[in-house]
């Protein structure tokens, strides 16, 4: 009966967790999630929370996973598989809505599926006879609202009609060679954006191999500036490894900036090959970084985290002596 009444006490002691923590825990585990594995994660929480279920709505998981998307370059398919769009700050216009600088339009994307989704689309009204013809005009959603057809229209002049434009064309098709000859086939999605007088060059590579308890992402953006013509970058890698087990390296490396040297500015295939050029020696510098980090991490990282001594505080003495010691205390059957 004691017992049972200690039982009775721990109950009356526990206090439920609100749901904006649920929430808040939530986030956390999916916004963590490694590459490819944000849908098995959401299915153990979908478990844990049990009678709970109710705080992960459809809207609430859209906003997490647009979230998620940008963050990690996660890119958006269609249902043929020939479209991929890259989800990032940079390629967005709005949360439903990113360029496609490939095909030089706009798609709608569906961020809990990835997928990119139609829409009935309608021309922009008729100019009227005696007003100037917008050059410029594209197709808007009918679902999308006036503010949104807005910011559609004024991010299209910006990234396929401004001066850069031909310049990143030809950075487009350097970028293109350059990921089949370093990336391999369907690893890797890339785009190339204008923005703010500047040139955006987005890299997202993802390998996944489930099967044998393991994923990967490279995910690079970097930055032309062509007033200085400098470029400069940043590279985030996450490995996770989970055969009996869970092991995660994630790292953020830097590109140093550096000024292109070319002879003619308005030679945009040299700038392009140049450009890609030094972007390929930066993925490269990482790439040995992480080599040199595998091979020291031995001696160094793992070291560092074993204890210098035992409990005890003393040295094992690996002698036969001891050995011998040790092998006296074995029960004999």
């Amino acid at each position: 009966m004691a017992a049972f009444a200690e039982d009775k006490d721990l109950e009356e002691e526990y206090e439920e967790v609100p749901d904006d923590k649920k929430l808040a825990i939530g986030t956390h585990f999916l916004m963590s999630s490694p590459p490819g594995e944000i849908e098995e994660v959401l299915k153990d929480l979908r478990t844990l929370l049990g009678t709970s279920e109710h705080i992960l709505t459809d809207e609430i998981l859209e906003e997490i996973f647009h979230t998620y998307n940008i963050q990690n370059l996660q890119v958006a398919i269609d249902e043929d598989g020939k479209t991929k769009v890259v989800l990032s700050p940079e390629t967005e216009i709005d949360i439903k809505h990113y360029l496609d600088c490939k095909n030089k339009t706009a798609v709608s994307v569906k961020h809990n599926s990835r997928k990119i989704i139609e829409e009935e689309l309608q021309e922009e009204p008729a100019v009227e006879e005696g007003k100037d013809e917008d050059e410029f005009a594209v197709p808007v959603s009918t679902s999308t609202s006036t503010s949104t057809s807005a910011a559609w229209k004024a991010r299209t002049m910006e990234s396929f009609s401004s001066e850069l434009e031909a310049l990143r064309l030809a950075v487009e098709k350097a970028l293109s060679r350059y990921i089949s000859s370093q990336y391999g086939c369907d690893t890797a999605t890339t785009s190339v954006v204008i923005k703010d007088n500047q040139l955006k060059v987005l890299i997202s590579g993802e390998k996944l191999n489930l099967k044998n308890y393991w994923s990967g992402r490279w995910n690079s953006t970097f930055t032309y500036v062509p007033s200085s013509q400098q470029l400069s970058g940043t590279v985030k890698l996450l490995v996770h490894y989970f055969e009996d087990g869970n092991v995660q390296m994630t790292t953020e490396k830097l590109a140093a900036p550096v000024t292109l040297d070319f002879e003619d500015s308005d030679d945009v295939e040299a700038v392009a090959a140049t450009l890609i050029s030094e972007l390929g020696k930066a993925e490269s510098a990482i790439q040995d970084s992480l080599e040199v980090m595998y091979l020291s991490m031995g001696e160094e990282t793992f070291k560092d985290m074993r204890r210098i001594l035992p409990i005890s505080k003393q040295k094992m003495d690996w002698s036969g002596a001891q050995m011998q010691l040790a092998k006296g205390f074995v029960t004999k059957k």
